[in-house]
């Protein structure tokens, strides 16, 4: 997905999120900026990722299963989630910090109604 694409899926997704609890202008534009920095921060991970699955798909396809370096890319898979997940943390703590402490638990209630 190209960057331009990101950035228009982001704002899309911080409006609709933030639609009715009254987050104003400014604080989407400061979560939606929060949330496409620790996109671009990610970019190089999700490529990464996607040619460690090209990888295992061809040792899965092979003659004969190297099961040595299949374990080797899905550890190399489980450190690249662990970025992500760090990352994204890192983010959704940043953008939790932008909303009023009335926002996030109005948005903790309506996670809560989805579970």
């Amino acid at each position: 997905m190209r960057a331009r694409d990101v950035a228009r899926r982001i704002e899309a997704m911080t409006a609709l999120r933030l639609a009715d609890i009254d987050a104003t202008p400014e604080q989407k534009s400061r979560i939606a900026a929060i949330m496409k920095g620790a996109a671009n921060d990610l970019q190089s991970v999700r490529t990464q990722l996607r040619e460690l699955r090209r990888k295992s798909m061809e040792l899965l396809s092979a003659a004969t299963i190297d099961r040595a370096q299949l374990e080797a890319l899905r550890v190399q898979q489980s450190q690249l989630r662990e970025t992500v997940s760090r990352r994204m943390l890192q983010a959704f703590a940043d953008a939790a910090e932008v909303l009023t402490p009335q926002q996030r638990a109005k948005l903790a209630e309506r996670a809560q109604r989805r579970l």
